[in-house]
């Protein structure tokens, strides 16, 4: 992931309003915000699986880099995303971007003062996706859904080697396994919660940020609660706990 900064309007992510990320050389590129139910009716196995084209990192497709002969340690999240981005489909694709069909996109090598570079340009449409336009994309999504894959370097043939056969290992393991719902142990957690105000009805017009948020917030409330229980029965020696652990109402997007 690259190490830029982005700070993004949390109260606006909060209530669903669209996010513009705009363009000198092309139109603007316009991020929205599904709810439970778009999600619901595309069917979260293949949203997600669209969605991971954009927050995704070499890290997390490691083994399947090295099978094509790539070095996960050499590549950057954009370079990643000019191999996978043709797996998308436009249908899903234009629930969270709109009118935008990533199904027109062209890989297209410029040069800046003697530097090449790639960038995705869809002439139809008039879109440009260069690497400052698409970490903009990546960071947004991964903060909307609380995506933040881990990132693991390593140095050496060996070690990569060793690395790569471990990793394969897992994958082995849980290629045959199930497929299991994100979403649903949450849900289910949540409606079942009496500070949960959602019905499962209602629950389809949520944002997924705001939903991604009552999923925090609740188990903030929940610490925070047990924490102040402990503090006056005596149980538990609060003193060296920070006092910010005793408010359920404190800032959980700050780091």
């Amino acid at each position: 992931m690259t190490d830029l900064k982005y700070e993004f309007d949390p109260l606006q992510m909060y209530f669903g309003e669209p996010y513009v990320i705009p363009s000198e050389v092309a139109n603007d590129i316009t991020i929205y915000e599904p709810t439970i139910g778009d999600i619901l009716t595309f069917g979260e196995r293949k949203f997600y699986s669209a969605l991971n084209v954009f927050v995704t990192n070499p890290t997390s497709n490691r083994v399947m880099l090295w099978d094509n002969g790539l070095d996960w340690n050499k590549l950057s999240d954009y370079d990643l995303f000019l191999l996978l981005y043709k797996s998308l489909k436009d249908g899903v694709a234009r629930l969270l971007f709109g009118d935008i069909d990533f199904t027109k996109f062209e890989l297209c090598k410029t040069v800046s003062e003697d530097k090449e570079s790639f960038i995705l340009y869809n002439q139809e449409q008039n879109y440009v996706i260069d690497e400052k336009v698409y970490n903009t994309m990546s960071a947004y999504l991964r903060t909307m859904f609380n995506i933040f894959p881990k990132v693991e370097k390593a140095k050496g043939k060996t070690t990569k080697e060793w690395i790569i056969m471990e990793e394969r290992e897992k994958l082995n393991k849980d290629k045959d396994k199930d497929y299991k719902s994100n979403l649903l142990p949450l849900i289910s957690a949540c409606v079942n919660h009496p500070g949960f105000k959602y019905k499962t009805s209602e629950l389809k017009e949520v944002h997924i940020m705001e939903f991604m948020d009552s999923v925090q917030r609740l188990q903030v409330y929940e610490s925070t609660t047990a924490l102040l229980q402990g503090r006056f029965s005596g149980m538990i020696d609060t003193s060296k706990i920070d006092d910010k652990e005793f408010n359920f109402m404190r800032d959980i997007y700050t780091k």
